[in-house]
């Protein structure tokens, strides 16, 4: 019995080991079996959405963003003015002070001929002052010498060039009672000469007041015998004169000066 019983426990022990051993090795291939082949575990990340942005946002986020834009535009006009500015002011310095230099090279030029162009008129106006001359020629003279007057005093200032053209127009005078033809109404070939002060004068006898310094202009009125009126320019034996409504021309030898009537 002692025998038996340690052979038949090893009995058991081998059967229970041929048992054991296939079944773990079954389990350890469904193990290995179910790790090779088992898919990986996809982990999702799940992002944040962003919260819904109001029209009213939308439209806050565009007016800032034009805004912005004129802000930048404003900038740049603002950048160009100053710089047109800083160049006009520039351009006009520079201007003056060409006009400066201009000017000072024309005084510096012009002051011999100046002083001997009054002398001339000078010399002429005591010339005219030895000649008997009509009413209407003491007209021109007198514009004539207030006009030399008139340059003398630019003369005096260093004014040459002002002075220069008050000589010439007193010449133009001086010339104009000295030259015959003018009396001639048919003589065509006459220049406007503006009168630097305007005349009085006083109709001598009924005139006609025309509408140009031609004798067959239109007639603009009829003056009477002792009108007064004013001279303000001559063309050849014409005279503009002005009265209180009208403008027109009238022979000189229609008129004299109010001063040389006798009372």
């Amino acid at each position: 019995m002692k025998l038996l019983i340690p052979a038949t426990s090893f009995s058991l022990f081998r059967i229970s080991s041929l048992i054991v051993y296939p079944l773990l090795v079954i389990l350890l291939a469904l193990t290995l079996s179910g790790c090779v082949s088992k898919e990986p575990v996809v982990i999702s990340v799940v992002e944040p959405v962003p919260a819904p942005i109001s029209h009213d946002e939308e439209l806050k986020n565009e007016i800032a963003r034009l805004e912005k834009i004129i802000a930048e535009k404003d900038e740049l006009i603002k950048n160009q003015q100053i710089r047109q500015q800083s160049q006009a002011h520039v351009l006009r310095e520079t201007n003056k002070e060409a006009t400066r230099a201009q000017v000072k090279l024309h005084r510096l030029a012009t002051k011999p001929s100046t002083a001997s162009a009054i002398a001339e008129v000078e010399a002429g106006l005591e010339h005219l002052k030895q000649m008997k001359i009509s009413s209407f020629d003491q007209i021109l003279q007198i514009q004539a010498q207030r006009l030399l007057e008139t340059a003398t005093l630019f003369y005096s200032k260093d004014q040459y060039a002002a002075a220069m053209n008050h000589v010439a127009q007193a010449n133009n005078f001086i010339s104009l009672i000295l030259d015959q033809n003018r009396k001639k109404v048919s003589h065509i070939d006459h220049f406007l000469l503006e009168f630097h002060i305007p005349v009085r004068l006083r109709i001598s006898k009924n005139a006609n007041l025309r509408k140009e310094p031609n004798a067959h202009a239109q007639v603009l009125s009829t003056l009477k015998k002792d009108t007064i009126l004013v001279a303000n320019a001559n063309q050849g034996p014409w005279l503009r004169i002005q009265t209180d409504k009208l403008q027109g021309w009238v022979l000189h030898t229609m008129v004299e000066r109010e001063e040389s009537r006798n009372p």
